[in-house]
């Protein structure tokens, strides 16, 4: 599974391609949004603080239904709180919050899908849950501790992120 970084990282790639693609400004706004929204899913990891089964993790927080009706959701929201936010910014967010799951697929290997840890992309249709044989960043064991993190996210930075600032520097060149 990819780490915080792996995942701001692609959150801001995406939002990249997607501003170029629109012909979106760079703002503040749009990389900060980029980054927040690429980590929303991740926002379930509080449950197992709060004492519920670590589990909760990676569940329906990960699905395409979840993550759409977010979307809506914060579509009406911006629309009506924030206004000035253009339909651009708004879809590179969109697509920062999609790629979390997307990652999250092609970061999990057999070791950790074999076990349950896959995404369940389609849940509440279907339980089925998503990984690849092998993972863009190898076939990590289940990292539960600090360390465990603290090394996925060095192992992002030098697996993903220097992709991801070639794509971002690739849509400001070609502007």
């Amino acid at each position: 599974m990819a780490s915080p970084i792996g995942h701001a990282a692609v959150g801001v790639a995406v939002a990249s391609v997607v501003a170029r693609a629109t012909g979106t400004e760079s703002s503040a706004p749009l990389w900060i949004g980029a980054i927040v929204a690429s980590g929303i899913p991740d926002l379930d990891f509080v449950f197992p603080l709060l004492g519920f089964d670590r589990r909760y993790h990676r569940n329906a927080s990960h699905s395409l239904f979840l993550i759409g009706a977010a979307i809506a959701l914060g579509f009406v929201i911006a629309r009506h709180a924030a206004p000035e936010f253009t339909m651009g910014v708004l879809l590179a967010w969109t697509a920062s919050l999609i790629s979390h799951p997307l990652l999250d697929v092609f970061t999990t290997g057999p070791t950790l899908g074999k076990i349950g840890w896959g995404i369940p992309l389609f849940w509440p249709v279907s339980r089925r849950r998503f990984f690849v044989t092998r993972s863009i960043v190898g076939d990590r064991p289940e990292g539960v501790t600090l360390d465990d993190t603290l090394r996925e996210m060095q192992d992002d930075a030098r697996r993903i992120v220097p992709i991801c600032a070639a794509v971002v520097l690739l849509t400001f060149l070609l502007r």
